[in-house]
């Protein structure tokens, strides 16, 4: 007698990990809570040298739906790119292993997917959470066009004009996101060779390629930890520069203002790359520019923070 086949995974979690074992834990933790049937995850071991790989060789004997993956240290985007190419389901979520999902996240996602299989990817809202358990506030309440969303009722919705939008703020939570598979690999997945901010190209070229969902829900706590990904500010910098030259002409035939408003984002990524350096002359200029291309209330405050530091100075 033949045995029973095993259900095709609905969902792939992929989750990248580097000496990270303490927080992965906790990912996972919040993973399993989902409790979401037919779940695939795939964890992604970067060459740790804090004993993941041993505790992960432990903790599949008890969830076997967990699949483990050890690579030589190639970098986040080679990591992910690797466990997409592996995955059995035809959604994708991804989950850092310093992040967490509140309870019901994924099942609502993966239920509005399957209401809408044309969609590229959808994202929601996410809350910043210090290493000391301080709320930083919510991504949405920072950035303008995405503010009211966080007052809505909380829902799923299509957005017009994603790929421009997305260029003008880039406002999506990788540890958030809900991708068609093969959206992904038709995109080729995330770009190894960029120097940082390979998840903003990604969510442009998906954007490109199909609709995208927002959610108004903020049900992700992202870990803000000295010397992350996003601490590096100069690596960062130059790959926003690769990333504005090679969509600028397709998001100027869907809005010319969002060119504007990502100049003005590089211009305050310059900002406050010079203030680190104890550039603050530099750093004045900067922050004028942005304020002349997009003005609003926070770059008028940051403006009058490094004009107030000129005068100490002087």
């Amino acid at each position: 007698m033949s045995k029973p086949t095993k259900p095709s995974p609905v969902c792939s979690v992929i989750i990248p990990s580097y000496n990270c074992l303490n927080y992965l834990k906790q990912a996972l933790a919040s993973v399993e809570q989902q409790r979401v049937d037919n779940l695939e995850i795939i964890v992604v071991d970067d060459n740790s040298s804090d004993g993941t790989w041993q505790w992960l060789q432990l903790y599949q004997h008890s969830h076997p739906h967990l699949r483990s993956i050890k690579l030589s240290g190639n970098g986040p985007a080679y990591a992910r790119n690797t466990a997409i190419k592996q995955a059995n389901a035809p959604l994708i979520a991804f989950l850092d292993a310093d992040d967490i999902w509140l309870e019901g996240k994924l099942q609502r996602q993966i239920d509005y997917h399957q209401q809408h299989p044309e969609l590229s990817f959808s994202f929601t809202d996410y809350r910043h959470v210090s290493e000391q358990g301080e709320d930083r506030g919510t991504c949405f309440e920072f950035w303008p066009s995405y503010r009211h969303l966080s007052q809505q009722k909380e829902s799923y919705q299509f957005q017009t004009n994603a790929a421009a939008k997305l260029f003008a703020e880039n406002v999506v939570g990788t540890s958030t996101v809900l991708a068609s598979r093969e959206a992904l690999l038709s995109c080729f997945g995330f770009d190894e060779q960029l120097p940082s901010a390979e998840d903003w190209d990604l969510w442009l070229k998906l954007a490109l390629t199909g609709p995208v969902a927002v959610g108004s829900y903020c049900d992700c706590e992202y870990l803000m930890r000295d010397g992350s990904e996003s601490s590096k500010s100069q690596q960062r910098l130059n790959a926003m520069h690769i990333i504005y030259q090679r969509y600028a002409t397709n998001i100027s035939s869907q809005s010319t203002a969002a060119l504007t408003q990502a100049k003005a984002r590089i211009a305050t990524a310059e900002a406050e790359l010079f203030n680190e350096r104890k550039q603050r002359m530099s750093a004045m200029m900067m922050r004028l520019k942005a304020l002349s291309l997009s003005p609003d209330k926070r770059r008028v405050i940051e403006t009058l923070a490094d004009a107030r530091n000129l005068l100490l100075l002087k």
